[in-house]
């Protein structure tokens, strides 16, 4: 038992130095952007670890400003935190296997990029650290930001009676145009049919008659007398 704590403070010293080198380490992951209006709250999520012993790092622009340890070895979950800067301590809750960093009350200094690192100090071998898959850009409305997103969703009542009357105008020229189309396809059909028959009608009067049929000789029905 002895050798199990003694094991745990050099554990413990050598994440400690490892801490505070974690600003030279470089971690792969993407950034997401958030506008935040001035005094409210923004939240980092940190990775998913399995380990007796567990540190979520919160980083500031790639620098260590808190850090909170966990440990599981008892049934009950026994958390310390560190914080490597005066002030502006951000809240910690722990969710499952993995924590979420809540930046209070935030302001025109909270501008910079936030990132949370997990690192498992106990058992080994330890694994190298661990960066959340985002880290969080925090924009401060009125400041770096606008909240252009908010001003589209709730836009001006008359901007919203213009495009209802846009649509209205766009559905009666389409109602137009339908219509004229089906008029016009009956004129040529009518059409059509109208100068097939006049063709045929020329056809008929252009036509020559047959030639009438021999007449029959009858001879002479009253003949003139003959005078001896």
């Amino acid at each position: 038992m002895k050798a199990f704590w003694m094991f745990l403070m050099l554990v413990g010293c050598w994440t400690s130095t490892a801490t505070h080198s974690l600003s030279s380490c470089t971690f792969k992951y993407k950034l997401q952007t958030v506008c935040i209006p001035a005094g409210h709250n923004a939240t980092v999520t940190c990775p998913e670890l399995t380990g007796e012993l567990v540190r979520f790092n919160f980083l500031k622009n790639q620098e260590l400003i808190y850090s909170h340890k966990c440990n599981n070895t008892r049934k009950t979950l026994n958390c310390t935190s560190h914080s490597f800067r005066d002030g502006g301590e951000p809240r910690v809750k722990m969710e499952n296997k993995s924590a979420r960093f809540e930046l209070t009350a935030v302001n025109a200094s909270s501008h910079a990029v936030y990132l949370c690192v997990a690192e498992v100090l106990f058992p080994p071998p330890l694994p190298p650290p661990v960066p959340s898959p985002e880290g969080v850009v925090v924009l401060v409305e009125g400041h770096q930001c606008n909240k252009v997103n908010k001003q589209e969703n709730h836009r001006h009542p008359d901007a919203e009676q213009r495009s209802d009357h846009l649509w209205i105008w766009i559905l009666v020229i389409v109602s137009v145009i339908i219509y004229s189309t089906i008029i016009t396809v009956f004129a040529l059909s009518f059409w059509v049919k109208l100068k097939k028959t006049d063709s045929q009608s020329d056809y008929m009067n252009t036509k020559p008659r047959p030639p009438r049929g021999p007449r029959k000789n009858r001879g002479v029905q009253n003949p003139a007398p003959r005078y001896f």
